[in-house]
């Protein structure tokens, strides 16, 4: 059994030391976890049909991208550490996006978030993803993470917007529009 109650002074540690809980840097961590935590749930919804097991691969890739960048605040931002993300990465998103949005319809305008479930959840996701690049951005403009974890961030939530679409778009649903 855990003894130890460290944190109950509104400090906790990572790896860089000890720091308050509420601290951006604390704040985006968190935000970062829960990002990885809802595609879990995208990717456990997505796994149910063989349509979108490409989707699922690749979302399992984010969350993997994302623990890195969560590791890479926690010691310390781009004071200790290289970015976990390189310009390679930021091409395979936007030549993916690129490739995805060539298959879907043009949107008839803005886009009321609806069912089915796993266009649902991928919306989820990419709100919260939308969340995290806005801690991103300020961790970016104090200048404790490199741009390019920021642009990430960017490029990610762009990503989930187009999963969602896709995912509509392989089920023959309908989006529905403002």
């Amino acid at each position: 059994m855990k003894a130890v109650h460290r944190g109950d002074d509104t400090f906790t540690d990572i790896m860089c030391g000890r720091v308050p809980k509420d601290s951006l840097v604390i704040e985006m961590i968190g935000q970062i976890d829960e990002l990885v935590a809802v595609l879990g749930v995208v990717r456990s919804v997505l796994s149910d049909d063989p349509r979108l097991e490409s989707l699922e691969k690749k979302i399992r890739e984010h969350q993997r991208h994302l623990l890195r960048i969560a590791s890479y605040i926690a010691s310390g931002g781009k004071s200790a550490a290289k970015p976990p993300i390189s310009p390679e990465v930021l091409k395979s998103i936007e030549e993916e996006i690129r490739e995805l949005w060539s298959k879907l319809p043009q949107p008839k305008g803005f886009i009321v978030p609806s069912g089915p479930l796993p266009a649902a959840v991928t919306n989820l996701a990419r709100a919260i993803c939308r969340r995290v690049e806005r801690y991103a951005s300020r961790l970016a403009r104090e200048g404790y993470i490199e741009k390019l974890v920021y642009v990430y961030m960017n490029r990610l939530s762009d990503l989930l917007f187009v999963y969602l679409r896709y995912v509509v778009h392989v089920l023959g649903a309908s989006e529905e529009y403002l």
